[in-house]
């Protein structure tokens, strides 16, 4: 039974795209937030002409750094990353936090929610995911950058699933992919979105998922 001095708080995804051999590194410093363990995969910056070069992102390894905490503890840790990574400079990384519906196997101190954030900043980037077949993910951020997106992060992933999720995703997902993230302002992304469902036919059948998601904060974006 919840005690009444108890206060229930949202819960919040931290993702950090950094350099190799630094998510160890961002893991302990969330940690020194109050963070509780975190998981690290890897991709590569979307290598490009232009803007790309300019933001560090062309062909380069990255580690990207999950983690699961509160809204209270996401805020705080990514406050202290930004300033131990310095992330406000190119090529030093990304970082934004986003809300999650629910929670299993996450077990901290409740605490009061966050109540000095700046409602006028939230919300004001978003997360576009689009999971295209290998070797596609190029043509993907191309487009994207034809739209105005300045960057993104390419993962290697791999589709599972029986013929019954086939039909649903309208795209035969066993073969290896490619997941793109990118990150864009809100006022941006809808211009990228559809551009890129129009040049890859992505309402065909087998020709891909995109779906994008509200950041709740974002650094190293400037």
């Amino acid at each position: 039974m919840q005690n009444e001095f108890e206060y229930e708080t949202a819960m919040e995804l931290i993702v950090c795209i950094t350099m190799p051999k630094e998510g160890d590194h961002i893991i302990k410093l969330a940690n020194e937030a109050g963070v509780q363990g975190g998981t690290i995969f890897y991709g590569e910056g979307t290598s490009g002409k232009g803007i790309l070069k300019t933001l560090g992102l062309n062909s380069i390894k990255r580690e990207i750094v999950l983690m699961v905490t509160s809204e209270t503890k996401a805020s705080r840790a990514l406050k202290h990353i930004a300033k131990a990574k310095v992330m406000k400079k190119k090529s030093n990384g990304i970082g934004f936090r986003l809300s999650l519906n629910e929670v299993r196997g996450i077990h901290e101190n409740v605490e009061e929610k966050i109540t000095d954030f700046d409602e006028e900043k939230k919300n004001m980037h978003q997360a576009i995911y689009v999971i295209v077949n290998k070797g596609e993910a190029e043509d993907v951020m191309e487009h994207a950058q034809e739209a105005g997106a300045q960057g993104g992060t390419i993962i290697q992933a791999r589709g599972a699933g029986n013929a019954e999720s086939r039909t649903v995703f309208h795209m035969d997902i066993v073969p290896e992919k490619e997941v793109i993230l990118i990150i864009a302002e809100k006022s941006k992304s809808q211009l990228i979105i559809d551009t890129i469902s129009e040049e890859l036919k992505i309402e065909e059948p087998n020709k891909g998922i995109l779906f994008v998601t509200d950041l709740n904060e974002t650094i190293g974006l400037n």
